[in-house]
């Protein structure tokens, strides 16, 4: 009863209640701010959490050729280094990364890109697969079917035929090899890896791919395993003229090693490219 009376006294005087509504005023006001300020730590703990616990990207080259995963799998990866911290969910992603791996000399034509969830983006590609080893002095560069110059500097390896005698310089990986000449031997090869002999030549020399060096000598001639061995073939296929087609020269070839059991018929050097009917041996 005391109590409601002074309560009833004190807000009556003008002061009093001004004073008194004002403390009221001010304890609720405080205790908004306070719990708009415990809301706004959650909100940024919560927001903390989530960024801590968001999965990073994890691309998946899904077709790569088993060839090629020790060959390129740092070209591909390293391509989208930067890419990999963005937000997964951005909707730009995908078109970004076909963008950035589009431009990899490994890739021809990239096939999709697709994010699965959880982070994870799987991308799948046409790819170049190497061909040959084009020789320029002491630098040894990847080529594929299609004379495309593959990324990296290389040191020869016997797994991959040799090309050597190649004019022009290595182009940007990614681009074709300027001038015919890498394109004449890739042909040749084509022509010979699956003959039964296929695994005794190494490589083509083109150091005088059409005449370039001496009109009247060899065009183009295969390298075979043993030590400076050689069989002149002739000229590029398809620029034959007086001297035997392809057909000719691989039936040569094929009666030497059913014979001899050697492509060269246990010579260093023969030429194929003369007579129908048998190889000469250069005096």
């Amino acid at each position: 009863m005391a109590t409601r009376r002074w309560w009833a006294w004190a807000v009556h005087l003008p002061w009093r209640r001004t004073a008194v509504v004002g403390g009221i005023v001010a304890f609720v006001v405080a205790l908004l701010s306070g719990g708009w300020m415990a809301f706004g730590r959650l909100d940024a703990h919560v927001d903390d959490l989530l960024l801590r616990d968001r999965p990073d990207p994890v691309v998946e080259f899904v077709d790569l050729p088993r060839e090629l995963v020790t060959l390129a799998n740092y070209d591909l990866h390293s391509s989208l280094f930067d890419l990999l911290g963005r937000e997964w969910t951005d909707d730009r992603l995908c078109g970004e990364l076909a963008k950035r791996i589009a431009g990899v000399g490994w890739v021809s034509r990239i096939n999709f890109v697709r994010r699965t969830g959880g982070g994870r983006f799987e991308i799948s590609c046409r790819y170049r697969v190497p061909s040959a080893l084009v020789q320029q002095g002491d630098k040894f560069f990847l080529v594929d079917s299609e004379a495309v110059r593959l990324p990296g500097i290389y040191v020869h390896n016997p797994a991959w035929y040799l090309i050597d005698g190649v004019a022009k310089p290595a182009p940007q990986a990614g681009k074709p090899w300027e001038g015919e000449d890498v394109r004449a031997a890739l042909a040749v090869l084509l022509a010979v890896k699956e003959e039964p002999f296929g695994r005794q030549i190494v490589g083509v020399a083109v150091a005088n791919f059409d005449g370039r060096r001496d009109p009247k000598a060899c065009h183009v001639e295969l390298m075979t395993d043993q030590v400076g061995g050689r069989i002149r073939w002739g000229s590029a296929l398809g620029s034959e003229l007086e001297e035997n087609g392809v057909q000719e020269k691989l039936a040569l070839l094929r009666e030497n090693f059913s014979k001899t059991g050697r492509v060269d018929a246990r010579h260093v050097v023969i030429d194929v490219s003369t007579f129908p009917d048998r190889y000469t041996i250069p005096g």
